[in-house]
């Protein structure tokens, strides 16, 4: 075999700001893979669907569950209380002094992505903010100023080794998460108070506080495409094992174009994040539209019970585990990764070699956590753990479940800190 892809580049003399995966070799297009309407509606924050299962919008029981979700576990708990603590960061005041800065759009561009490496992020991208990535609304009711023109855009990895090691819902899933987010939110925090330093505003969207939808972003700054998981974009080089942060500002800059890796054929023959989906949220079929997006749409509240109430793990990332291009397995190879990116025929050979070789099942040797559950602030041993191994023989089902669409239109109100019942529309179902 091949070396892994990531580390190709390693020890080569490339500039600071290309970082060690090589996008600078993944095709660029005009417009996103995605088709995205010219209508997208900006929606507020009360919407978030983990934000409404804290109301009780999806009931009691459910809300119950929340305050423990990210502190199930020591070590996502502790994460977590670090990223809080760097709130007061996400903002500043500029200096009124600016500094004197290049006059070239790209040199100040590869000076900000050089810096977002050094801090610890793995890609970056740029790109210009269209509308309906800001939300509309905070979760008091104000409304959100679209101040900024442009969005520093970092991908952090969740941890190549610990993910191959876990079963994706076990107990070390929310300190994956937790571990992107830190260090994103340490890179975008330290880039923004230095943009602010040389006197140009700017501001940190980390994923516990953001004004800006990320999904899009990523979509525009060209670090990948929406995948079959649904609302979660792939990277050529870590699949969906990451984690997004965002800088937003008006300091101008050089942009990127969106990327094609051909992931909208490979997504069309593979269904394996749906086949290993622990309740079937994934979607089966095709694409449709949805808030002004094609794409495969996934059953957002089976998602959401399943990551908040798991009673063998905290958390969920099934679906990034045995992603072909994020685990340890073909697509860190050169050859594989050339031929899923350039020869579509090669797709179904790839996904059986994948399965056939057991990407995807549990590496013993990787498993370093302690498997520990909080109970009423006390640190016990779980009675249970998820370990699973592929299911190799689920095929897509005869008859595919009705899933529930949530359109802008059944949002609730922007300041409703009481729940609000999420209201089913007639004709809203879809197969997934």
């Amino acid at each position: 075999m091949l070396a892994p892809l990531r580390h190709f580049v390693r020890g080569k003399r490339r500039p600071q700001h290309l970082g060690q995966y090589p996008m600078e070799m993944v095709k660029r297009v005009p417009q996103t893979t995605t088709r995205i309407t010219d209508d997208v509606p900006r929606m507020p924050k009360r919407a978030n669907f983990f934000v409404r299962a804290s109301r009780g919008d999806m009931g009691a029981k459910l809300a119950s569950h929340f305050p423990s979700f990210v502190t199930k576990h020591p070590l996502s708990n502790i994460m977590r209380s670090i990223i809080a603590a760097q709130l007061p960061n996400h903002r500043g005041e500029v200096n009124p002094e600016p500094a004197p800065v290049p006059e070239d759009l790209q040199e100040r561009s590869d000076h900000i992505k050089a810096l977002a490496h050094f801090m610890g992020a793995d890609i970056v991208g740029i790109c210009e903010i269209p509308d309906y990535a800001w939300y509309s609304h905070q979760l008091d009711g104000s409304p959100i100023e679209m101040k900024h023109k442009y969005a520093i855009v970092m991908l952090c990895d969740q941890g190549f080794e610990t993910t191959a090691g876990a079963s994706g819902d076990d107990w070390i899933s929310n300190s994956q998460s937790m571990r992107g987010y830190l260090r994103g939110s340490i890179a975008a925090t330290t880039v923004t108070q230095y943009l602010l330093e040389l006197g140009f505003d700017a501001q940190a969207h980390t994923n516990l506080d953001s004004d800006v939808l990320h999904i899009p972003l990523i979509l525009k700054a060209g670090l990948g495409e929406l995948s079959r998981i649904g609302e979660v974009v792939l990277n050529p080089f870590l699949g969906p094992r990451f984690k997004s942060s965002v800088i937003t500002t008006n300091f101008d800059l050089a942009t990127d174009l969106p990327i094609d890796f051909n992931l909208q054929k490979f997504c069309e023959s593979c269904m394996k994040c749906a086949r290993e989906c622990p309740v079937s949220a994934i979607s089966w079929g095709d694409k449709v539209m949805f808030n002004g997006y094609e794409m495969w749409k996934p059953d957002v509240e089976a998602c959401t019970k399943y990551r908040m109430q798991n009673p063998a793990g905290a958390g969920c990332g099934r679906c990034i585990k045995v992603c072909h291009f994020s685990k340890q397995g073909l697509m860190q190879h050169r050859w594989a990764l050339w031929l899923a990116i350039n020869v579509t025929a090669s797709h179904k050979f790839l996904i059986w070699l994948d399965d056939a070789l057991g990407y995807g099942n549990p590496v013993k040797e990787w498993q370093w956590w302690w498997d520990l559950v909080n109970i009423k602030g006390r640190y016990e041993k779980p009675k249970k753990t998820n370990n699973r191994e592929l299911r190799l023989d689920r095929v897509a089902p005869k008859k595919q479940k009705n899933v529930t669409f949530y359109g802008i239109d059944t949002a609730p109100p922007p300041f409703s800190p009481d729940a609000v019942p999420i209201k089913k529309k007639k004709n809203s179902n879809a197969k997934a």
